[in-house]
């Protein structure tokens, strides 16, 4: 076969999911899901830093971001059950979709009105309403994509396309939003971000209905429907890999999450101004972001999820390494120039390969729960040990100063990524279901 033929023939796949809408509505679903994201975490956290909190509070008030782990609970009722009226209307995952939505919003619009000085226990509730409706969001979202998912270019494809939306999300939720908090204030910044979550109201009341909606039975729901037979089908379905499956998924990303919480207070503590942070995340940032999903997309094709999930593990951690070199030469704009770039490349990686991973162990019949449970794993291990992150660097800080105790802290949270690398290796060469190559 002539090599420009081979060429086409391999590309079709690829230009015929482009063709279909789901490619490009996971921007804004991306967009959507990842706005709320780190205005319960790291932005919270730099608010708090910045009204005078200790970095020990700053970081333990993030745990309210543990509700994101905690979505396994309330997904089965979201894969099952329908909402009256909305479920007619937009059907079963864009109308949770839309109610999650507006959750969101009305959540950032109490933070911006009730303030860190307003009440700090009403405020953290504030957050965690945004935390809880952000989380059903990303699983009726992630119900939606894996239902859309038809073809190995789908796979690929979506969730690098979910992954542009969110890394755009959060450059503006990370980034861009320290601009208008360093003129208006803080309030503000979080009003104009509750107005961009219309992009992904528009996105769901023109999405498509999955052809799974017509599947959900209306006949009463029991715990065993709702709990016990997603479970019995997860590890029929996997057999003995399905427990080697958990905990790799539990240790995946924990030195990424680890480093959350003392990423941007580091960037503060070494004299770097919001705006020079915002200026250089979006564009070092973003740029690399954008590499690094089209590199984890790319993998992702041509050598398979499973090998791709590895790869993943595998760089993930050195962005670690960078921040360890920046807090030693702090307050270089190159160095954390540098930082940003291997982060994002390696970050953009390791996600795309880690939701294209999880995405082909759901069974489509409880395609949400299924989805939900992973990440959830993930998500409550990673959150629930970050929150000590700035306790570590605070206990360290005595003894080493400030800025060795910040490096001691990174390359530690780089070490802990060599389990998930053991994990995936062994993981490779076991029998999977033959949906995991």
């Amino acid at each position: 076969m002539p090599p420009l033929t081979a060429a086409r023939t391999r590309l079709k796949p690829v230009l015929d999911a482009l063709r279909h809408p789901a490619a490009w509505l996971m921007l804004a679903f991306g967009f959507s899901a990842g706005l709320p994201f780190l205005l319960t975490g790291t932005t919270l956290g730099l608010w708090l830093r910045q009204d005078g909190q200790s970095l020990t509070i700053a970081s333990f008030v993030q745990w309210v971001s543990l509700i994101y782990g905690l979505k396994f609970l309330w997904a089965p009722v979201m894969d099952k059950v329908r909402l009256p009226v909305l479920h007619g209307l937009l059907g079963q995952r864009q109308s949770y979709m839309l109610l999650a939505q507006l959750g969101v919003i009305a959540g950032l619009c109490l933070m911006a009105f009730i303030g860190p000085n307003g009440g700090l226990g009403w405020f953290i509730t504030s957050a965690a309403l945004v935390a809880f409706s952000s989380a059903s969001q990303n699983a009726a979202i992630d119900g939606w994509r894996i239902e859309q998912t038809r073809t190995e270019a789908d796979e690929a494809l979506n969730p690098a396309f979910y992954a542009f939306g969110y890394k755009i999300a959060v450059l503006i939720s990370g980034s861009l939003i320290l601009i208008p908090a360093e003129h208006w204030g803080w309030p503000v910044a979080f009003l104009l971000l509750a107005a961009t979550m219309i992009v992904g109201i528009v996105a769901t009341l023109i999405a498509p209905r999955p052809a799974e909606d017509g599947m959900i039975r209306t006949e009463r729901k029991t715990i065993k429907s709702l709990y016990v037979e997603p479970l019995k089908s997860f590890f029929g379905t996997h057999g003995k890999a399905a427990v080697l499956i958990l905990v790799t998924v539990g240790l995946y990303r924990l030195p990424d999450y680890l480093i959350g919480p003392v990423a941007l207070p580091l960037y503060n503590d070494t004299g770097i101004s919001n705006t020079e942070i915002a200026a250089m995340r979006s564009t070092v940032g973003l740029a690399a972001s954008f590499v690094g999903i089209a590199i984890g997309g790319a993998l992702i094709l041509g050598i398979g999820v499973t090998r791709s999930f590895w790869i993943g593990a595998l760089v993930g951690p050195l962005s670690n390494i960078c921040f360890a070199v920046m807090a030693t030469y702090p307050g270089n704009l190159n160095v954390f120039g540098a930082t940003l770039f291997v982060d994002n490349i390696a970050n953009g990686v390791a996600e795309a390969a880690f939701v294209a991973f999880l995405t082909r162990l759901c069974v489509r019949e409880f395609s949400l729960t299924h989805y939900a449970l992973l990440y959830s794993i993930a998500d409550f291990s990673g959150k629930l040990l970050k929150g000590f992150a700035g306790q570590i660097v605070d206990g360290l800080t005595p003894d080493l100063g400030l800025f060795a105790a910040y490096k001691a802290f990174f390359i530690g949270t780089a070490i802990m990524g060599i389990p998930a690398m053991l994990c995936c290796l062994i993981l490779s060469r076991q029998s999977l279901d033959k949906s995991v190559p």
